[in-house]
C-alpha cells in the first residue's frame, strides 16, 4: 500500500489548517491599520478582501478592527471578572479537600470499633 507525495501534502496541509495560529499584538495592530488604509484608498474594498491578502479569516480581522477601535489594542487583557471563574473553582475545591481528612479519619476510627 503506497501513498503518493500529493496525498501526504494534502494531509499535512489539513493538519496545519486545523491548528489555530497565534498572532502577535503588533501583527494584529498592523493588519487592522492596513485594512483601514486600504478602505480609505478604495471604499469598495471589503474586510474579506483585506483578510485574503493577509492570509487570515474575515471574521478574525473584523474582530481585531473592532477591538482596536474600542480599546486601542487588538487584543483585550483579561479582566478580574474573566479571571474569576478559575479562582472560584479553586475555592470550591478547597473546602472539599479540607473536609476530606476529617472524613477519612472518622471512617478509619469507625472501622476499628
Amino acid at each position: 500500500m503506497s501513498v503518493s507525495a500529493v496525498e501526504i501534502e494534502k494531509a499535512e496541509s489539513r493538519a496545519k489548517a486545523k491548528a489555530p495560529r497565534q498572532h502577535a499584538e503588533e501583527y494584529r495592530l498592523e493588519a487592522a491599520g492596513h485594512c483601514r488604509k486600504a478602505h480609505e484608498s478604495d471604499p469598495k474594498k471589503s474586510i474579506r478582501e483585506c483578510a485574503a491578502e493577509l492570509g487570515t479569516s474575515g471574521k478574525t480581522l473584523n474582530d481585531w478592527i473592532l477591538k482596536q477601535a474600542k480599546t486601542g489594542r487588538a487584543t483585550q487583557a483579561r479582566t478580574d471578572g474573566q479571571k474569576e471563574p478559575g479562582g472560584a473553582r479553586r475555592r470550591i475545591r478547597e473546602p472539599g479537600s479540607e473536609n476530606g481528612f476529617p472524613r477519612k479519619a472518622a471512617a478509619f476510627f469507625a472501622r476499628s470499633l
